[in-house]
């Protein structure tokens, strides 16, 4: 690795709650990382059923954990951020994993001018069944075609625009990300395969999503402020059918 990218900072931030079937895998992919400078924050909602105890097995491996009541997924990155000292912040939650080695292939290919970047990501779903889908920038004002788990923002970029907005339950990153874009930062894709993640989760509330969705659209993008919530359905038909037109495949078949 290029010596100037080892004295950039990435600080790693994972939120979790009851997640003791997933936690450990997404621990072990951060701290197996080759990256050699990483900070890693584990903010915990409070988990009852057995995920504190599988974190307390690597707490030697984690920068700071913090337990207790939160008011959602935006408080819970908001809570990390604040402990983040990093230049660089990721967000991977205890459903989603890192690929190995993905942010030291990250950080080889951002420059100091470069402020936000994001790559690719694989879906796993049912059966173990896997889809890889790519982050397209350009498609961001139609829905968070960014994909959150393998993004990277400069802590400078929060501390200029905020931070996660605490009123969404679903639609954080979205919103954070239609923030960034109209403040003139520019997204950079990195073409490699950066996270993975299972399908479902707080996702899988499509009604709340698609209705969040709407709400953030017509916040940022000031041309869809009419937009009905018939049209936004017909557009989320579509949306969607292209978003998953290409069939699953068995995890063998992919390079996990």
């Amino acid at each position: 690795m290029n010596a100037k990218h080892t004295l950039s900072k990435v600080s790693v931030i994972t939120i979790v709650y009851n997640a003791v079937d997933t936690i450990e895998n997404t621990i072990q992919s951060v701290i197996e990382q080759t990256y050699p400078n990483i900070e890693y924050i584990i903010i915990d909602g409070g988990s009852t059923d057995g995920t504190l105890q599988i974190i307390e097995q690597y707490k030697n491996s984690i920068s700071n954990i913090i337990t207790g009541p939160d008011k959602g997924i935006a408080d819970a990155f908001n809570k990390g951020i604040a402990l983040a000292t990093g230049d660089w912040i990721g967000m991977i939650n205890a459903d989603d994993w890192y690929a190995y080695n993905a942010i030291e292939r990250v950080m080889l290919n951002v420059s100091a001018n470069d402020t936000i970047c994001c790559g690719n990501l694989t879906l796993i779903g049912e059966n173990g069944f896997a889809l890889c889908k790519k982050s397209k920038v350009r498609w961001l004002n139609l829905g968070m075609y960014v994909m959150h788990p393998t993004c990277f923002v400069r802590k400078e970029v929060y501390q200029r625009i905020g931070l996660y907005d605490t009123s969404l339950k679903i639609a954080v990153d979205f919103d954070m990300f239609l923030r960034i874009k109209s403040r003139g930062f520019k997204i950079k894709y990195i073409k490699e395969m950066i996270a993975f993640m299972r399908t479902g989760g707080t996702s899988s509330n499509v009604v709340q999503m698609h209705q969040e969705e709407l709400i953030v659209m017509r916040r940022h993008l000031h041309h869809l402020l009419y937009l009905t919530s018939a049209s936004f359905n017909y557009l989320n038909r579509l949306r969607w059918r292209f978003f998953y037109q290409n069939p699953f495949v068995h995890t063998q078949d992919i390079n996990l």
